[in-house]
């Protein structure tokens, strides 16, 4: 059984990407890494960051590096998958803080709604009329 870890760092060789044809070489080094990180997490959902997704297209879509160095961190039920350089800070659930309540606004605003009502509707009448 796989230790529980909220932080992981492999080393996923990309060699076998090198079998598969020139244009699909890239696509599939994000699949080997991660069927890579499912094996090494046990988990079914990932989300790759945008530096390494941008480290893998470096050297554009028929070659990919032959090797790359992954953090993995753990989040609920997902694996983020990130450079080692990357700091992954998770986002904290805010409370639904009410918002305070002012009636006198909200009369204000639908004071001023019927008032710009009240001058398009004078303003289309003459038009009727000239028509």
């Amino acid at each position: 059984m796989a230790k529980e870890f909220k932080e992981k760092t492999i080393t996923v060789n990309l060699s076998r990407v090198f079998e598969k044809p020139t244009t699909k070489r890239t696509i599939a080094a994000k699949h080997v890494i991660c069927k890579q990180v499912e094996k090494e997490t046990r988990l079914k959902e990932f989300k790759i960051s945008n530096a390494l997704n941008e480290t893998i297209w470096s050297k554009g879509r028929y070659s990919s590096p032959r090797k790359i160095v992954v953090k993995i961190v753990k989040d609920k039920n997902t694996a983020r998958i990130m450079l080692p350089t990357e700091k992954y800070e998770p986002k904290e659930a805010k409370k639904a803080q009410p918002k305070p309540t002012e009636k006198k606004d909200k009369e204000e605003t639908k004071e001023a709604v019927e008032e710009k009502k009240e001058t398009t509707k004078k303003e289309e009448t003459p038009k009727a009329k000239k028509e």
